[in-house]
């Protein structure tokens, strides 16, 4: 899909703009697009925790790791951080000051249904199932999580945010990611790139 061309290649790259962003495709969509591909070669995670020092030590930690960490403390910074960036896995905190991580989570969700979600706590007596949320949530970590753990988790919180944004089936994802070491996160990283056309 192209910048230059006729009318109707410009409408479909403003199209797939306000699909992925949850904005209208108005006259300013393709330039808006256009930053966006240039702004977006790192995997975008959102990452709302009310733990300041958490935050700091994930985004320095994950950066280094090809994540581009956009951290927030507060859930009502996470909706207005989320209408302007192309997030492509959240990693919500439940128990936060203003907006419940919950509430957090499902407008997320309902603004982007492509964006898969990781709930990060450490209140062990949260239940997504009893919550009626699993069916709405990756996964669910407990806190402390070690690095390692919460990294796998974001990958393949990826791969299905890539399947559900490109509409790919499970078999086809499969089949695409089979030329990649499963048991390196960076190759496996790279390729998911490669599929979302982040490469």
């Amino acid at each position: 899909m192209g910048f230059k061309g006729d009318k109707s290649g410009r409408k479909k790259t403003t199209e797939a703009y306000a699909a992925v962003s949850g904005q209208p495709a108005g006259a300013s969509g393709l330039f808006k697009w256009k930053l966006w591909i240039l702004g977006n070669k790192k995997i975008n995670v959102l990452i709302v925790d009310d733990e300041e020092a958490l935050l700091n030590s994930l985004k320095r930690r994950l950066g280094v790791r090809d994540f581009n960490v956009i951290a927030v403390n507060r859930g009502e910074k996470a909706l207005e951080v989320a209408c302007h960036n192309l997030v492509d896995v959240a990693v919500v905190d439940i128990k936060m000051p203003g907006i419940k991580g919950q509430d957090v989570m499902l407008a997320l969700k309902e603004k982007y249904p492509w964006m898969e979600i990781i709930i990060l706590t450490g209140h062990g007596s949260f239940d997504p199932e009893g919550e009626g949320l699993a069916d709405k949530i990756h996964s669910c970590l407990g806190k402390p999580c070690d690095l390692a753990t919460l990294q796998d988790a974001l990958i393949d919180a990826y791969r299905k945010t890539v399947m559900n944004r490109r509409k790919i089936g499970p078999r086809e994802m499969n089949a695409m990611l089979n030329t990649a070491d499963k048991n390196s996160p960076d190759d496996l990283l790279q390729h998911l790139k490669e599929i979302d056309g982040k490469l």
